[in-house]
């Protein structure tokens, strides 16, 4: 028999779980750092949903900004401007989801 081994959401979720039920007995300064650590195990937990679901934003880096110097994207602005605010949408529901505009919200990636 296998012993159970807990996927990454599990982990996430527990260690989440547990900073939120010690937090009120910490002091001021160590309760901000759990709350950090909460927010960035929440981040985590969606860059995973989101690299599972296939939705991670693509790369807009280096390469994008050389491409848009070169004029590759000339003839179609509209479509690189739609992947550019889907990108921003997807970063943004990964760090910040409660930023985004209620429209924007489920529609990321």
């Amino acid at each position: 028999m296998r012993p159970y081994r807990p996927d990454d959401a599990n982990l996430l979720a527990t260690v989440s779980d547990f900073l939120a039920k010690i937090a009120p007995q910490l002091n001021p300064g160590d309760r901000y750092q759990a709350l950090v650590c909460q927010h960035i195990l929440a981040t985590l937990g969606r860059s995973a949903d989101a690299a599972a679901a296939a939705g991670s934003p693509s790369d807009t880096g280096a390469a994008l900004a050389a491409a848009i110097r070169a004029g590759a994207h000339d003839a179609a602005w509209d479509d690189l401007l739609d992947q550019l605010l889907r990108d921003a949408i997807a970063r943004v529901a990964l760090v910040k989801p409660d930023h985004l505009a209620a429209h924007h919200r489920g529609h990321a990636g």
